[in-house]
């Protein structure tokens, strides 16, 4: 998950082909419609997965209803290895998408014959703990204008070409605020405030484009 990479950490990064193979083994195709559940939080943890194509959020919620988008995910992104026997989050799509389902035992198993597996599967558990701690500063420290400038940032980072600067933006207002601990009233603020002083032009709810790049980076950065 690492935006700055030129060739992001994935799980096949590193493998032989015949690594690969035997990974592919294990796998089996799985279809989401847009609205669908890969998994919901409590449940026991029996698969792992990659994200093949579309686009899926993960969230987690408290014993009170509350709610905390923790990632938006993106193809490439490797999905659900538990620190216990159950999920810690739910995992739903936003768009239509597509998953490579492998047994989780299975999985892990290979892990121990594949070093290199081994050693990508640690590498991307660095990576979600260094996002993890970048948006915890972001909830912490800055401001809403900032918040959402963090996330354009990521989103762009993370395109299908780095850098764009038309990002669609596929989950809700509600799906942002609650992933930058923000109300949408307070999102919707901060988009417009961005709007006004000409950092971003706003075609939708679903489209925008940054204008002043340096100006988001600046802002998404800010300590």
């Amino acid at each position: 998950m690492s935006p700055h990479s030129a060739q992001p950490l994935t799980i096949f990064s590193g493998l032989t082909a015949a690594e690969r193979k035997r990974l592919d083994g294990l796998a089996s195709s799985r279809l989401l419609d847009a609205g669908n559940y890969l998994f919901h939080q409590h449940t026991p943890s029996q698969n792992v997965y990659v994200l093949e194509s579309g686009i899926l959020m993960m969230e987690r919620s408290s014993s009170t209803g509350r709610r905390q988008v923790m990632a938006f995910m993106q193809p490439g992104n490797f999905i659900g290895i538990p620190h216990n026997q159950h999920y810690d989050y739910t995992v739903s799509a936003l768009t239509a998408s597509r998953v490579r389902e492998m047994p989780l035992k299975a999985f892990v198993q290979l892990q121990d014959e594949i070093p290199t597996l081994k050693e990508n599967v640690r590498g991307i558990g660095g990576n979600i703990l260094a996002h993890t701690l970048d948006q915890v500063f972001a909830l912490g420290q800055k401001k809403a204008h900032e918040r959402v400038c963090f996330l354009l940032k990521q989103l762009s980072d993370r395109a299908a070409i780095p850098g764009a600067s038309t990002i669609e933006l596929v989950m809700t207002r509600q799906d942002i605020a609650d992933y930058l601990g923000l109300t949408i009233e307070t999102v919707s603020r901060a988009f417009g405030k961005l709007k006004r002083e000409g950092v971003i032009a706003i075609y939708s709810a679903h489209k925008v484009e940054i204008l002043d790049t340096e100006a988001v980076e600046e802002m998404a950065l800010a300590d």
